[in-house]
Protein backbone atom coordinates (compact mmCIF):
# COMPACT_ATOMS: atom_id res chain seq x y z
CA UNK A 1 0.00 0.00 0.00
CA UNK A 2 2.68 2.62 0.96
CA UNK A 3 4.88 1.59 -2.25
CA UNK A 4 1.45 2.28 -4.46
CA UNK A 5 1.42 5.59 -3.05
CA UNK A 6 5.00 6.61 -3.41
CA UNK A 7 4.51 5.48 -7.39
CA UNK A 8 1.34 7.63 -7.57
CA UNK A 9 3.18 10.13 -5.97
CA UNK A 10 6.37 9.95 -8.55
CA UNK A 11 4.05 9.49 -11.50
CA UNK A 12 2.27 12.67 -10.19
CA UNK A 13 5.52 14.94 -9.47
CA UNK A 14 7.19 13.27 -13.25
CA UNK A 15 3.92 14.75 -15.19
CA UNK A 16 3.82 18.15 -13.28
CA UNK A 17 7.60 18.47 -13.84
CA UNK A 18 6.64 18.40 -17.90
CA UNK A 19 4.68 21.33 -17.40
CA UNK A 20 7.29 23.69 -15.14
CA UNK A 21 9.82 25.18 -17.53
CA UNK A 22 10.77 28.49 -19.02
CA UNK A 23 8.40 28.23 -22.03
CA UNK A 24 4.73 28.66 -19.89
CA UNK A 25 2.28 25.92 -20.55
CA UNK A 26 -0.63 24.96 -18.39
CA UNK A 27 -1.81 21.16 -17.62
CA UNK A 28 -5.38 22.27 -17.70
CA UNK A 29 -4.81 23.29 -21.26
CA UNK A 30 -2.84 19.96 -22.23
CA UNK A 31 -5.92 18.81 -25.00
CA UNK A 32 -5.70 22.03 -26.80
CA UNK A 33 -1.78 22.76 -26.76
CA UNK A 34 -0.68 24.02 -30.17
CA UNK A 35 2.37 22.85 -32.06
CA UNK A 36 4.87 24.74 -30.78
CA UNK A 37 3.97 23.99 -27.54
CA UNK A 38 4.08 20.05 -28.32
CA UNK A 39 7.37 20.60 -29.74
CA UNK A 40 8.61 21.99 -26.59
CA UNK A 41 7.46 19.53 -24.73
CA UNK A 42 8.66 16.54 -26.55
CA UNK A 43 12.38 18.02 -27.21
CA UNK A 44 12.40 19.32 -24.42
CA UNK A 45 10.77 18.18 -21.40
CA UNK A 46 10.22 14.68 -21.54
CA UNK A 47 14.28 14.23 -22.31
CA UNK A 48 15.02 16.45 -19.18
CA UNK A 49 12.14 14.19 -17.43
CA UNK A 50 13.48 11.19 -18.20
CA UNK A 51 17.38 11.95 -18.22
CA UNK A 52 16.62 13.11 -14.39
CA UNK A 53 14.70 10.27 -13.69
CA UNK A 54 17.57 8.07 -15.02
CA UNK A 55 20.73 10.45 -13.21
CA UNK A 56 18.49 9.84 -9.63
CA UNK A 57 18.18 5.93 -10.22
CA UNK A 58 21.74 5.88 -11.13
CA UNK A 59 22.89 7.41 -8.27
CA UNK A 60 20.54 5.78 -5.45
CA UNK A 61 22.22 2.44 -7.67
CA UNK A 62 26.17 4.30 -6.65
CA UNK A 63 25.12 4.84 -3.16
CA UNK A 64 23.84 0.60 -2.16
CA UNK A 65 26.72 -0.62 -4.61
CA UNK A 66 29.19 1.82 -1.83
CA UNK A 67 27.18 0.78 1.30
CA UNK A 68 27.55 -2.90 0.24
CA UNK A 69 31.54 -2.36 -0.57
CA UNK A 70 31.94 -0.97 2.65
CA UNK A 71 30.00 -2.43 5.07
CA UNK A 72 29.08 0.53 6.26
CA UNK A 73 25.38 2.63 5.61
CA UNK A 74 26.85 5.89 5.59
CA UNK A 75 28.81 5.76 2.59
CA UNK A 76 28.04 6.96 -0.38
CA UNK A 77 29.63 7.78 -3.69
CA UNK A 78 30.03 11.86 -2.30
CA UNK A 79 31.48 10.55 0.82
CA UNK A 80 33.69 8.32 -0.75
CA UNK A 81 35.63 10.73 -2.75
CA UNK A 82 34.25 9.66 -6.08
CA UNK A 83 32.53 12.26 -6.94
CA UNK A 84 35.38 14.44 -6.37
CA UNK A 85 37.87 12.40 -8.72
CA UNK A 86 34.97 12.29 -11.41
CA UNK A 87 35.69 16.31 -11.13
CA UNK A 88 39.22 16.18 -11.54
CA UNK A 89 38.49 13.83 -14.15
CA UNK A 90 36.41 16.06 -15.77
CA UNK A 91 39.08 18.97 -15.40
CA UNK A 92 41.82 16.54 -16.96
CA UNK A 93 39.79 15.75 -19.89
CA UNK A 94 39.07 19.61 -20.28
CA UNK A 95 43.00 20.34 -20.21
CA UNK A 96 44.29 17.36 -21.99
CA UNK A 97 42.03 16.45 -24.45
CA UNK A 98 40.57 19.46 -25.70
CA UNK A 99 39.25 18.41 -29.27
CA UNK A 100 37.79 15.20 -27.75
CA UNK A 101 34.20 14.66 -27.76
CA UNK A 102 31.64 15.03 -24.79
CA UNK A 103 31.57 11.32 -24.91
CA UNK A 104 34.65 10.53 -24.46
CA UNK A 105 35.43 13.87 -21.78
CA UNK A 106 32.79 11.63 -19.66
CA UNK A 107 34.80 8.20 -20.36
CA UNK A 108 37.25 9.80 -18.77
CA UNK A 109 35.59 11.21 -16.04
CA UNK A 110 33.70 7.78 -15.26
CA UNK A 111 37.77 6.36 -15.30
CA UNK A 112 38.71 9.06 -12.36
CA UNK A 113 35.35 8.03 -10.61
CA UNK A 114 35.96 4.32 -10.41
CA UNK A 115 39.91 4.96 -9.99
CA UNK A 116 38.86 6.89 -7.29
CA UNK A 117 36.53 4.89 -5.42
CA UNK A 118 39.36 1.90 -5.81
CA UNK A 119 42.23 4.32 -4.49
CA UNK A 120 39.36 4.95 -1.87
CA UNK A 121 38.54 0.81 -0.89
CA UNK A 122 42.36 0.50 -0.43
CA UNK A 123 42.73 3.28 1.78
CA UNK A 124 39.72 1.85 3.87
CA UNK A 125 42.00 -1.52 3.89
CA UNK A 126 44.94 -0.09 5.45
CA UNK A 127 43.20 1.58 8.10
CA UNK A 128 42.62 -0.61 11.31
CA UNK A 129 40.10 1.74 13.15
CA UNK A 130 36.94 1.17 11.10
CA UNK A 131 34.05 2.87 12.74
CA UNK A 132 30.84 3.50 11.88
CA UNK A 133 31.64 7.18 11.36
CA UNK A 134 35.44 7.18 10.44
CA UNK A 135 35.04 5.39 7.49
CA UNK A 136 32.66 7.80 5.67
CA UNK A 137 34.76 10.63 7.36
CA UNK A 138 37.90 9.17 6.07
CA UNK A 139 36.17 9.64 2.38
CA UNK A 140 35.31 13.18 2.89
CA UNK A 141 38.99 13.73 4.11
CA UNK A 142 40.31 11.85 0.24
CA UNK A 143 37.36 13.90 -1.27
CA UNK A 144 38.36 17.06 -0.08
CA UNK A 145 42.15 16.33 -1.41
CA UNK A 146 40.68 15.59 -4.73
CA UNK A 147 38.87 18.87 -4.78
CA UNK A 148 41.61 20.90 -3.63
CA UNK A 149 44.10 19.77 -6.64
CA UNK A 150 40.97 20.67 -8.85
CA UNK A 151 40.70 24.00 -7.24
CA UNK A 152 44.45 24.73 -7.64
CA UNK A 153 44.25 24.11 -11.43
CA UNK A 154 41.30 25.89 -11.98
CA UNK A 155 42.31 28.90 -9.75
Amino acid sequence: MKRAILIIVFLLLALLSVFVGVQKISILHIFCLTREQWDIILISRIPRLVSIILAGAGISICGMIMQSLTQNKFVSPTTAGTMDAARLGILVSLLVFTTASPLVKMGVAFLFALLGTFIFMQILERIPFKDTIFIPLVGLMFGGILSSITTFFCV
